[in-house]
């Protein structure tokens, strides 16, 4: 019997999350097949509205693309904006030590794909093109002048 074809919503997804992850400054230049292996490490999450994803001040040790819902950034007791599917944060967990910026909130019922920092290192370890690639590019990013 002949395997079954991946459903039309299966491929759309897929799409959707790779399009989302080039959209990452560090991660734009990365190939397919390098961003489908960051697609094989991400987790996915539901958060009920309300609910606190990440909170200001705290370890940054993850990455997180909105699949649905819509999330909320504050700082301190000032919402920002508002982040909704194929959208992002939180991306400078994988390449920094910083502390969270700002805390982020589910709106309303939200799917969350998350990509865990030691996730991320393990790939740069096994891959040395994506390492290079994303090591090159975010050193880039730091020589730029700031506007």
């Amino acid at each position: 019997m002949a395997p079954e074809a991946p459903k039309p919503d299966f491929i759309t997804e897929v799409r959707k999350l790779r399009d989302c992850l080039r959209g990452v400054q560090f991660l734009y230049e990365l190939k397919i097949d390098e961003l489908d292996k960051l697609m094989g490490a991400l987790k996915r999450r539901k958060y009920l509205a309300g609910a606190v994803v990440i909170q200001q001040g705290d370890k940054g040790d993850a990455f997180y693309l909105v699949g649905s819902g819509k999330v909320s950034v504050w700082d301190k007791k000032k919402q920002l904006k508002f982040i909704y599917p194929e959208q992002y944060f939180g991306e400078s967990a994988l390449v920094t030590d910083a502390p969270r910026s700002a805390t982020v909130k589910a709106e309303e019922p939200t799917e969350l794909y998350i990509l865990y920092k030691e996730d991320f290192k393990k790939i740069l370890m096994a891959n040395p093109a994506i390492a290079a690639s994303i090591k090159a590019h975010v050193a880039k990013i730091k020589l730029e002048p700031k506007q």
